[in-house]
């Protein structure tokens, strides 16, 4: 049997006292976990419908886990500054960021400064998407059929504002041009708010906006909604049909959770699944955010099955970009 040196053996003691220590040193981190203030990214301007439920589930998130959970606003791009701040932070769970559906259509619209699937752990997805039609009141239709008819009759004129080239608003557009056979000029903003002011004002013809900002405008009718992307009628909005019942096959989904570092800890995902869980289902904050316009899942998806839904939902939209030869122009 080869003998091993005194030298050998003692460096290799160190070794295991190294590992020993930094392996007991993760653990006590994980288990303690958290002991200083979190921080959610908002990879949007102020103001949209993800900016104010971050709002609502960073103040229940303060209370489960006791400590302070802020949001901060990081917009630009497409979402992709805010998302790439947060793909180059820390791996320990006090970094999240809140991604949406442009966080799934982003990789087939651009070349990104990270890997979408391998650069981040899910965290959960407690929202769905729920887009709605809007148009300036102006602008002489009551619904689907008669925008079309118009949009055909004026080609080119009417234009349609987005939260982002080549986010979920955009894309829905330009699946919206491709079926109904109409052709409207795009005009991507830096957020949800400036668009949507922008149809209110008129500068804009109309927009495939996010239902919780939008709702408020279109009780108060300065914007009227003409369908919804969704399979199924919005139960904000029981009389406005959805977009499909006019063009059938259309439809337009979306997500909206929070995404950690890769090489977060399983445990510190769990624990920020589980009180994020505990928010969306409390009862009075759960009808806060559905009658402001949110669909909020029945079951928010623990981090595998999020995962698994992020990898589905990027090849879903990569072949509509695809079929459509949808470009950033």
């Amino acid at each position: 049997m080869k003998k091993i040196s005194v030298t050998t053996a003692a460096l290799l003691a160190s070794a295991l006292v190294i590992l020993s220590v930094i392996s007991g040193g993760v653990r006590a981190q994980t288990s303690s976990f958290p002991n200083r203030p979190i921080k959610i990214v908002v990879p949007f301007v102020p103001g949209g419908g993800s900016d104010s439920v971050a709002r609502v589930i960073a103040k229940g998130m303060t209370e489960h886990l006791g400590q302070p959970v802020i949001v901060e606003n990081r917009g630009g791009a497409n979402t992709i500054i805010g998302t790439e701040y947060v793909a180059k932070s820390a791996p320990d769970g006090y970094t999240l960021l809140v991604c949406t559906t442009a966080f799934a259509t982003n990789p087939s619209m651009y070349k990104l400064p990270f890997d979408t699937v391998k650069d981040f752990d899910p965290v959960t997805m407690y929202l769905g998407a729920a887009l709605v039609l809007v148009i300036n009141p102006n602008i002489p239709v009551n619904n689907v059929r008669e925008l079309i008819a118009l949009a055909k009759a004026q080609p080119g004129k009417l234009t349609f504002a987005s939260y982002g080239a080549g986010g979920p608003g955009h894309l829905a557009g330009e699946l919206f041009k491709q079926m109904a056979g109409v052709d409207m000029l795009h005009i991507p903003y830096k957020g949800s708010s400036p668009s949507i002011a922008d149809v209110v004002s008129g500068t804009a013809s109309m927009s495939f906006a996010v239902l919780q900002p939008a709702l408020p405008l279109i009780k108060a009718g300065k914007l009227r909604a003409l369908g919804v992307v969704m399979a199924e009628r919005a139960s904000q909005l029981p009389d406005v049909p959805t977009i499909g019942e006019t063009l059938p096959g259309f439809l337009i989904t979306g997500f909206n959770g929070l995404c950690a570092p890769a090489g977060t800890p399983p445990a510190v995902l769990k624990t920020l699944n589980d009180a994020i869980t505990k928010v969306v289902t409390t009862p009075d904050i759960r009808d806060q955010l559905v009658s402001a316009g949110n669909p909020v899942l029945d079951r928010p998806l623990p981090p595998k099955e999020f995962a698994e839904f992020v990898k589905v939902d990027i090849e879903r939209w990569r072949k509509i970009v695809t079929d459509g030869n949808v470009t950033l122009k």
